[in-house]
């Protein structure tokens, strides 16, 4: 039903640089092979506006005030919304709901409430695990420098051997 969310979500975050679009490829990957029509969002959280494509049509759409551009090609339909102020997150995954989806990756927006995987660069960064609500799994490159925690815990640079469990995980939130 549009604009019901009835499918699973789930959120990857951590601060630059921890592998969270690494580990959203790999996951993308596993559920493809499945048949799971896999959905992603991402926060640009690093300032700015996304990267555009300049001197097309579409941009030349933009920029003469259309508030919404699509562009239709063979197998793939690009959309930019162009509003002035930010779309709230709710009203972000509304536009998910008219797609045939079965599980939406979100990378970043940290503060949100759904189930997460927190990855973790270094030590510095385990604060991050009493700022985030709702984690599942945790995700360090060195995994002596994290010691008790009460969430599945997995390294990053063998994340093949774990991506099964972090997918029953993610199905079956």
């Amino acid at each position: 039903m549009q604009g019901k969310i009835t499918f699973p979500i789930f959120q990857i975050v951590g601060y630059k640089n921890a592998g969270k679009t690494t580990l959203i490829k790999k996951l993308i990957q596993y559920f493809s092979k499945e048949g799971i029509r896999v959905g992603t969002l991402k926060h640009h959280g690093h300032g700015g506006e996304p990267a555009f494509v300049k001197d097309t049509d579409s941009y030349e759409h933009l920029e003469a005030g259309s508030i919404i551009s699509a562009v239709q090609g063979e197998k793939m339909l690009q959309v930019t919304v162009n509003k002035t102020e930010e779309l709230k997150f709710d009203e972000i995954l509304k536009l998910y709901t008219f797609l045939p989806l079965d599980l939406l990756l979100i990378e970043g927006y940290k503060n949100e409430k759904y189930p997460k995987i927190v990855l973790l660069r270094d030590q510095a960064d385990a604060q991050l695990l009493s700022t985030v609500s709702n984690i599942k799994a945790v995700g360090t490159w060195d995994t002596e420098k994290l010691h008790s925690t009460n969430y599945l815990h997995f390294s990053i640079q063998h994340i093949d051997t774990v991506l099964p469990d972090l997918a029953k995980m993610i199905k079956y939130k």
